[in-house]
């Protein structure tokens, strides 16, 4: 079937196809309204060295002793410094027990270092309302300032060279996040419109089916009532219950005699044969048509008289 008989079978089904449709819609508006709105909100920490430098030196008599601080000590030490955050962040261990976020939370984070690009830490929160999407973001960026100061006590180094973080983009404010609800809602439009074309063009064959079989029956009652001799008809001990005799078969119609032949007196008695087409006859083959002459014999012979012979020297003069 091409595209325009396609849609004149369902312009013919729309009684079929329009209810259909509308159910589609409904479905897809359904599971729409039925997932919840995302909202998200994202910020930006810097991470900046101290004006002196990584090292501290003091003089300790004898010698000069010189401090330095760990995560200064190579190149890259911020951009290091800050996947470093970015991986602790990710820890479940401290998404847990730190942040408060389990298996079943509405609130999520995600958390990446600036690595090549920078010192940087973007991260980025959503929730179901825009509140608390902000408010993730801003509790994320405190923690990992608190975090990168406790590990940098924890190795010691000196407070003179500690690596501070600044906020340089503040929690955004939070927008819905609709791609995830349009996307399934469209899934199921698509899928139901297409059990909507398989239920239309289903039906159309079904029904023509049974009209068919309808306009049959139809024909054979007509061709019944025009030809009542031909029906079946009960009897009505079988209307009763009550075993029918089977009846005699009808002796076949016996044929009609055909009409006296006339017999001309030319025929001696035979019946003259019909006209009919004149028949023509054979031509004759070339042996046929020769003359065959018996072989010579002796002269007078027994049987055959003047029977042709070869000469002799009597018949020479």
């Amino acid at each position: 079937m091409d595209f325009w008989g396609a849609v004149r079978t369902l312009r013919r089904r729309w009684y079929i196809a329009l209810p259909s449709a509308i159910l589609a819609v409904a479905v897809a508006a359904g599971v729409f309204l039925s997932i919840p709105t995302r909202y998200q909100s994202s910020g930006v920490m810097v991470l900046t060295s101290p004006a002196a430098g990584g090292t501290f030196s003091e003089n300790v008599s004898p010698d000069e002793a010189v401090r330095v601080n760990p995560l200064l000590a190579f190149d890259g030490s911020l951009s290091t410094t800050s996947q470093i955050l970015a991986q602790i962040l990710a820890d479940p261990k401290t998404r847990k027990e730190s942040l408060g976020i389990v298996k079943d939370s509405p609130d999520n984070f995600t958390a990446a270092g600036g690595g090549q690009a920078g010192p940087f830490l973007f991260v980025t929160g959503d929730s179901n309302t825009p509140e608390a999407a902000e408010r993730m973001v801003s509790t994320v960026m405190e923690f990992a300032a608190k975090e990168l100061d406790k590990q940098q006590t924890t190795l010691k180094a000196p407070a003179s060279t500690f690596i501070t973080s600044q906020v340089i983009v503040n929690p955004t404010a939070a927008e819905a996040q609709i791609g995830g609800k349009v996307r399934y809602a469209g899934a199921a439009f698509v899928l139901l419109m297409l059990l909507t074309t398989a239920a239309t063009f289903g039906g159309d064959s079904i029904l023509n089916h049974l009209r068919r079989r309808r306009e049959a029956r139809e024909r054979q009652a007509a061709e019944a009532a025009d030809h009542p001799d031909d029906a079946a008809v009960t009897p009505p001990q079988a209307a009763a219950g009550t075993p029918v005799k089977p009846e005699a078969p009808k002796p076949p119609p016996q044929a009609a005699p055909h009409p006296p032949t006339h017999v001309s007196p030319q025929s001696n008695g035979m019946p003259r044969r019909p006209p009919g087409p004149p028949v023509r006859r054979p031509q004759p083959t070339a042996s046929e048509q020769t003359v065959k002459i018996a072989a010579p014999g002796a002269r007078n012979a027994p049987g055959k008289p003047g029977a042709p012979a070869w000469p002799t020297n009597e018949d020479k003069p």
